[in-house]
């Protein structure tokens, strides 16, 4: 959603009234909640469609679908998983070792050196089982938060791979759900994962380990308290499948109140001059409300689940005590029936275990479809397995018969393009708002490709070239300047950030845009950290720093969306003038906005309705658009 879709009513009446209003939130219940009204009609926010929609399957198909997707990440961790559930077996060996022994005090008690043999063997068994536990723990959770650390890797590469479609148009995925995905959502996958590891391996083994010591001891009663495994199963399956579809709802609503803070937080000057604060307060506390719903539901229900599986439990339990007594009729032994019973509650305790992981499992679902979603969209911008490597490119440009609409049912924003860039040569284009300008600038960077036609650098399809080495080739100064958190010189040195940053050409290119006598008054000078979004610096220091960053990309095509437009009148000379320099060995796209931007161009091209139409400088007066 863009900031002009808000629709403010002008005036704005902030008059606010409490009353009872039910609001709809998309992938959620409805609401009814008291909070603040507007009197004016105002907009509500509407998240994008933030996931994409999987057929209904089975609830056992989508957890092996879910599962399936994370094993490649898991695998990749096998070393800490080994030690995690070498260490597991351990703690279960010293645990067999435990059980037995605490029957047999209950038989030492009157004899002191037995007993004291007997508990200085069980003190040693439970400091093992408790070391052993720690490493098993330890190494589970390395495993766990290193295969997340993958994955989220991955999924942000994937996503920096992104045409430019997935970001952008009514389809797109917000920033702010992205965000929330890889990482909130990410921190879930891990709890999911470490369960997994923790209750696999160390829950079998406890399982067979306790179930063999109560089997020697006695097998009829052991047949009897495995009675009471279907029923825990059966509750834990039951309610494991309900909170995962809760679950999935409260990520949705987080995510969208996510989105929407990432919406508002960087367009806070639009809100306050537009004393939209209460209105925008107003539209927060809906969707933080419909968040605490459903994150209520998903709370009340986690805490649910262990109180119905310890009910279930207890209750057979206690029927086994009661069975215990009939069926045993004086055979057993006060040791035997120590070590039984503490047999079956450390039984008790894996089966748990399993409940909770089984619980983690479902919570964890949603987070690792919504994470695995963002790598599963089809790039419709692919880079050819056989694309070449442009190593020098000197700048011809022809765009030939080139088309262009956003979607199969939208109209043509381009409509049959044809032109011809020679080498050197300023090109400066004109014309309305929506005409198409930047929509040409996005297919020579192949942020998206044409719907027919082709273009050629040096008579090469850049359809056959690597996308790395295009864009290095062609340089961009919009008039959206991105600034990035960091020091000046890594802002003008941005693409060499992975190797060595040249300070000498980052001086001398800042030099030539002008913007060096600025940077050296500032703190630290070129080593300064202009904060987010370069926040610390003017709108003409950003767009001179921009210029610069340009000029050290070195590129052999330059983009200038109005580059000069927020300078004030003695830096755009000096900077317009070191541009006509560089225009000597460049090929250059000027999209202008003013007449005598439009004028530094050896030919002007007006672009309106799709088509190109060459015109004199005779004739640019008046044109929509072009101001002079």
């Amino acid at each position: 959603m863009t900031l002009t879709s808000l629709n403010y009513p002008l005036p704005i009446n902030l008059h606010l009234k409490l009353k009872p209003k039910t609001f709809h939130f998309p992938a959620t219940t409805t609401t009814t909640i008291i909070t603040p009204t507007l009197t004016s009609k105002l907009s509500s926010f509407k998240p994008p469609n933030s996931t994409p929609k999987h057929s209904q399957s089975h609830p056992l198909s989508q957890t092996l679908r879910s599962l399936t997707t994370i094993t490649p990440y898991i695998r990749s961790q096998s070393t800490p998983i080994l030690i995690g559930w070498l260490s597991s077996a351990v703690s279960v060996y010293s645990l067999s070792q435990i059980v037995p022994r605490v029957g047999l005090l209950s038989s030492t008690i009157t004899d002191a050196v037995k007993l004291r043999n007997e508990g200085l063997a069980l003190a040693f068994y439970a400091v093992v089982r408790l070391v052993a536990t720690y490493l098993q723990q330890a190494f589970l959770w390395d495993a766990a938060l290193s295969a997340v650390f993958r994955i989220r890797v991955h999924v942000f590469g994937e996503v920096l791979g992104r045409e430019l479609s997935f970001f952008e148009g009514a389809s797109a995925i917000s920033a702010g759900d992205i965000a929330y995905r890889i990482t909130a959502e990410s921190s879930d996958v891990t709890d999911t994962i470490y369960s997994l590891l923790n209750t696999i391996v160390p829950t079998v083994l406890q399982l067979t380990a306790m179930a063999t010591q109560m089997v020697i001891i006695s097998p009829g009663l052991s047949l009897i308290s495995v009675m009471m495994i279907p029923c825990m199963a059966l509750a834990i399956a039951y309610l494991g499948e309900k909170f995962r579809k809760i679950s999935k709802k409260a990520r949705v609503s987080i995510a969208n109140l996510s989105a929407y803070l990432n919406e508002v937080l960087p367009a806070i000057m639009f809100v306050k001059a537009n004393n939209a604060e209460c209105f925008e307060s107003a539209r927060f506390e809906r969707l933080a409300y419909a968040d605490l719903c459903k994150h209520l539901k998903k709370k009340k229900m986690k805490v649910l689940i262990p109180q119905i599986i310890q009910i279930i439990y207890f209750g057979a339990f206690f029927l086994f005590c009661a069975g215990s007594l009939v069926a045993s009729s004086g055979s057993f032994d006060c040791c035997s029936l120590v070590s039984f019973v503490t047999s079956l509650v450390f039984l008790i305790e894996p089966i748990q275990s399993v409940g909770k992981a089984y619980n983690e499992l479902k919570q964890g679902e949603p987070a690792i479809e919504r994470l695995m979603d963002l790598t599963r969209v089809k790039s419709k911008v692919i880079e050819k397995p056989d694309a070449v490597d442009l190593a020098n490119v000197t700048g011809d440009v022809k765009l030939c018969n080139i088309s262009f609409s956003y979607g199969d049912d939208m109209p043509l924003v381009l409509n049959g393009l044809n032109l011809h860039i020679k080498a050197g040569e300023t090109i400066a284009l004109v014309g309305p708002s929506g005409g198409g300008k930047t929509t040409l600038i996005k297919l020579l960077l192949r942020l998206y490709d044409p719907s027919s036609g082709c273009i050629l650098f040096d008579n090469c399809n850049i359809r056959s070239v690597r996308l790395d080495s295009l864009r290095r080739h062609v340089g961009l100064v919009s008039q959206d300047i991105t600034l990035l958190s960091g020091t000046v010189a890594e802002n003008i040195g941005y693409k060499d950030l992975m190797g060595k940053i040249d300070m000498e050409r980052v001086e001398l290119v800042a030099r030539t845009a002008n913007a060096d006598e600025f940077i050296r008054s500032l703190p630290e000078g070129y080593n300064t950290n202009i904060g987010p979004r370069g926040s610390s610096l003017s709108g003409g220091q950003k767009q001179r720093v921009a210029i610069a960053r340009a000029l050290y990309q070195n590129s052999s095509i330059l983009i200038l969306d109005e580059a000069t437009s927020a300078l004030d009148s003695r830096s755009e000379l000096l900077v317009r003038q070191a541009l006509e320099h560089m225009m000597e060995n460049h090929t250059v796209l000027v999209i202008a906005h003013r007449l005598d931007t439009a004028l530094m161009a050896n030919r002007v091209f007006l672009l309106n309705d799709g088509k190109l139409e060459e015109r004199s400088p005779k004739t640019l007066m008046g044109i929509n658009g072009l101001v002079n």
